[in-house]
């Protein structure tokens, strides 16, 4: 029988407009807006700071499918925050709109930026300004159940190195039969999907999203390779049910119940996992492509940045340059298993021994972040063309006309 999804309505596009310029003002508190899922990183960085200095920052978490637009229309009305940090994938359409100020100088003439990851500096930079800097970052990586390995007598030390050896480990961790399953993926999920999916596309040569309309999009066999994998997984119930109307919600919880074998996942899993379930056994390894040795990664996780009309603009200035100080990386992030942003910082006292950080701190080195305009609307949006064409290939077969179908959006997308 064929499974059917629910159609989820599409959003509307995030409008956005000319930033308000402010004049920077001395203050003793400064205000930021984080979204709502890096809220716990974010706050851990923000108490932090206030702890050793006078400016206290009070940190507002905003849902993340709100960030984009409620940061436009703050700009048109004046009263944007000091300080914000969001999804490093929309810095491209926040500093063309001009919303963000300009830290050029600032960070050319801060040491600490020059060992920034390559990554953030890219995102954030437009017309060779830079506007922003790598805050709570994150990166995708696959996990797999070390029991579940145990039990299907697979090598429990040792994950899948091929998208082939993926289905392969699905499908004997499923033969163990009753409610545990072989992979999980939130098939309703359309920034889940590009985080943890499109890295084994790349991995195995593809490129993902054109910058215009001329430009290559969803080329390359790694696309078709990867979305026949997961078809045939969905095809032989390798996969729950529940996973083709899932938003997100189960993106981690699920792995979490010990029910499943493989997953992708971020590097944010460590320290949740440390937290909320210390004794689970599972390990992390970097996202395969279709021979053993190809790897890639999406580099995620938050740019912290400063909204064009902020009323605070110095002292949030200084916030910027703290982000990529000693205490804010290691004691910050580090100390919280959570990967720094400067390359110089990788390898810490906190990073000793623990192969979880170390291979997120790889992955971050592999990693790719597509620098494109219109992002939402190729991607994020519930009915973008990369979710449609993710759920049309895998859950109704139509695998090369969904790809087919998604390149000519795309391009339509990126030429506007």
């Amino acid at each position: 029988m064929t499974r059917r999804r629910p159609r989820l309505p599409g959003t509307l596009t995030a409008c956005f407009f000319a930033a308000m310029t402010a004049l920077p003002v001395h203050a003793e508190d400064l205000t930021m807006w984080v979204r709502e899922s890096a809220a716990d990183p974010g706050k851990l960085m923000v108490d932090l700071w206030n702890s050793s200095h006078d400016n206290k920052i009070t940190l507002t978490a905003i849902p993340d499918n709100q960030v984009v637009t409620k940061l436009a229309t703050s700009a048109q009305a004046g009263d944007s925050p000091d300080l914000v940090s969001f999804d490093l994938i929309y810095m491209p359409d926040f500093m063309k709109a001009g919303l963000l100020t300009d830290l050029t100088e600032q960070l050319n003439a801060d040491p600490h930026y020059a060992t920034h990851v390559q990554a953030y500096k890219d995102i954030a930079t437009f017309e060779d300004k830079i506007y922003g800097v790598g805050f709570t970052p994150d990166v995708s990586v696959l996990a797999w159940n070390k029991d579940l390995y145990k039990a299907a007598g697979l090598d429990p030390e040792k994950g899948p190195t091929t998208i082939a050896e993926v289905v392969d480990h699905a499908r004997k961790i499923r033969a163990l039969g009753g409610d545990t399953y072989g992979f999980w993926f939130s098939g309703s999920c359309p920034g889940c999907n590009i985080f943890v999916t499109s890295p084994m596309m790349v991995a195995a040569g593809s490129k993902m999203l054109p910058r215009n309309g001329e430009d290559e999009v969803l080329t390359g066999d790694g696309v078709k390779m990867v979305l026949e994998a997961y078809k045939t997984m969905w095809d032989e119930g390798l996969i729950p049910e529940n996973a083709e109307v899932d938003t997100g919600a189960n993106f981690v919880s699920a792995f979490a119940s010990g029910k499943i074998g493989i997953a992708g996942t971020g590097g944010f899993l460590i320290s949740l996992m440390k937290r909320e379930n210390p004794d689970f056994n599972y390990g992390l390894t970097l996202l395969p492509g279709a021979e053993a040795g190809q790897v890639s990664a999406f580099v995620g996780g938050d740019v912290v940045a400063i909204p064009a009309n902020g009323k605070n603009e110095a002292a949030a200035r200084e916030f910027v340059t703290w982000v990529l100080s000693d205490e804010a990386q290691l004691q910050g992030l580090a100390k919280n298993s959570i990967l720094t942003t400067r390359t110089d910082l990788a390898d810490n006292e906190f990073t000793k021994g623990n192969d979880k950080v170390l291979t997120t701190a790889k992955a971050l080195s592999v990693g790719y972040v597509p620098w494109v305009f219109h992002f939402a609307d190729m991607v994020n949006s519930d009915s973008s063309p990369w979710i449609i064409m993710v759920q049309t290939a895998i859950f109704d077969g139509d695998i090369d006309g969904a790809i087919e179908t998604a390149r000519a959006e795309m391009l339509a997308i990126a030429a506007k």
